[in-house]
């Protein structure tokens, strides 16, 4: 039986802070694997686009490539669907019953869980792990934790690490206003974004409808 995190998102891009994250996770929860699993289709953003499916694939890829704990997985991408949390965990329990996953999410995500899609299996399918990247404080995390743990069942662990302001959305941002992103990225990713022109000027993309 394995230990093992999933990390999801739509990755548009990935970048330090994803891995710091997962890093902290696999660390002091002692997971054997991290798996990042793009969104193919999330439910949250349909009404913007995003980088195109392969390029937000690719960069997941580059940027985990020679960490030993951490895998790519396409288990989302591979289906012609909205991804929803609560499948993709249904799913996988179907798959590998053995395993015990922990489902790696942000502070904010914490806080909007209660609406997400049959959370009720959420928290029943899997460990939740929510990380203290971008400022709230434990305590308001742990509080939340107690009354989703009260309301929903399961358990839900907080991942203590170092806040970095650090966000996708504030990459693209800077990128579209031609301003240095370079150090919020693993540099394979930065190349292969600027090779490829993902974001800003030419940029490919998908839309989702």
């Amino acid at each position: 039986m394995a230990k093992v995190g999933i990390l999801g998102g739509t990755f548009d891009p990935i970048h330090l802070a994803h891995l710091a994250m997962a890093e902290c996770a696999a660390e002091q929860y002692r997971l054997e694997k991290v798996l990042f699993m793009p969104s193919k289709y999330p439910p949250h953003k349909m009404d913007r686009r995003l980088a195109s499916e392969q390029a937000r694939c690719e960069m997941v890829r580059l940027a985990i490539a020679g960490r030993e704990k951490f895998a790519f997985s396409d288990f989302e991408c591979r289906r012609e669907r909205v991804s929803y949390t609560a499948d993709t965990l249904r799913l996988l329990r179907k798959e590998y019953p053995e395993d015990t996953f922990y489902f790696i999410v942000g502070g904010d995500s914490l806080f909007q869980m209660e609406s997400w899609y049959r959370p009720e299996e959420i928290f029943s399918e899997a460990v939740i792990l929510a990380a203290s990247r971008d400022g709230a404080s434990v305590s308001e995390m742990r509080k939340q934790a107690d009354r989703l743990e009260n309301k929903f069942g399961g358990r839900i662990f907080i991942v203590e690490m170092p806040r970095m302001n650090i966000s996708s959305s504030m990459i693209r941002r800077k990128i579209e206003a031609e301003e240095p992103a370079a150090g919020y990225l693993p540099a394979e990713v930065w190349r292969y974004i600027q090779e490829n022109h993902c974001y800003g000027k030419g940029k490919t993309d998908d839309r989702v409808d």
